[in-house]
């Protein structure tokens, strides 16, 4: 069933459908011209609505007046339209548009994908949902505005200290204080970068883990590193991005649908667009 759906011509005529059926809806249960008609449908709408909105059913009186509120809106449509007022409003048109291409999205989305449309999607999209690399490390800070000219020179220094003395010393008091953790584990890299800078996430790139190394630039200054894991990134399975992959694949088939309706509309009218440019006379430049 789910493979019948997916044909655009299902789609085109599912959405026809629905048009029919809305326009029914609107126009009421045979009304005639001059007759305004509210069936019980449209009158359990206004209940259901009125409920969503104040958690509770309406009075009588509040009943009546969604009745008389209808009416007049109907009124007021009938009535806009005798006189021509929907006519070039950009707004009307804009309203009107959207409701349209909402149809179409939601004729799109009346087939769930299957594991096979998600896969293929993954495997065309790979880029979009590749899994980041994540690290733990270890970083003190050294401050510019603190320390000047010798800032480079105290932090190589530390890395000396910490040759001689091994790796696993609490480091981080002879740095420079910073409103950021000293400690980070098991971070995705982009996570490292807003909270670093980009600068620092490059200066990352390639460096061993279970050393300390650096000086590494930052916007903040320099940082000695210890990179304890780091996970490289990779291609994910469907498993772990399904829902992601489903959205995205919803959101592009609901796109293909509109464009599809508006091309096959359009085989309905000729369209001339008239130049902006004047045409000069001939034998004038």
């Amino acid at each position: 069933m789910s493979n019948w759906l997916k044909e655009p011509l299902i789609h085109f005529l599912l959405l026809g459908a629905i048009i029919f059926l809305i326009y029914n809806q609107v126009a009421g249960k045979g009304s005639a011209p001059g007759e305004i008609f509210i069936s019980r449908g449209q009158q359990e709408n206004l209940l259901n609505t009125f409920g969503r909105t104040w958690q509770r059913p309406p009075t009588p009186e509040e009943f009546q007046g969604l009745l008389q509120d209808y009416v007049r809106q109907e009124i007021a449509y009938r009535e806009s339209q005798a006189m021509g007022l929907d006519k070039e409003d950009i707004v009307i048109r804009r309203r009107l548009r959207q409701k349209l291409e909402l149809l179409a999205e939601d004729v799109a989305s009346l087939a769930a994908p299957s594991d096979q449309d998600l896969q293929a999607y993954l495997d065309t999209h790979t880029a979009d949902f590749v899994v980041e690399p994540r690290l733990t490390l270890r970083q003190v800070y050294f401050s510019r505005d603190r320390r000047g000219a010798e800032t480079e020179r105290d932090a190589l220094q530390l890395l000396q200290r910490i040759g001689t003395d091994g790796p696993d010393g609490e480091f981080e008091q002879f740095g420079d204080p910073l409103p950021l953790p000293p400690e980070l584990r098991d971070v995705r890299e982009s996570e490292i970068a807003r909270l670093f800078g980009s600068v620092f996430t490059d200066g990352l790139q390639g460096l061993e883990t279970g050393h300390w190394t650096g000086p590494v630039e930052s916007g903040f200054g320099l940082h000695l590193v210890f990179i304890e894991a780091r996970e490289a990134g990779r291609a994910p399975e469907l498993a772990e991005v399904r829902e992601a992959v489903q959205r995205e694949w919803l959101s592009e088939r609901r796109q293909a649908a509109v464009d599809g309706l508006y091309e096959r509309l359009a085989e309905n009218y000729t369209i001339e667009i008239e130049s902006l440019i004047e045409q000069s006379p001939k034998g004038k430049p």
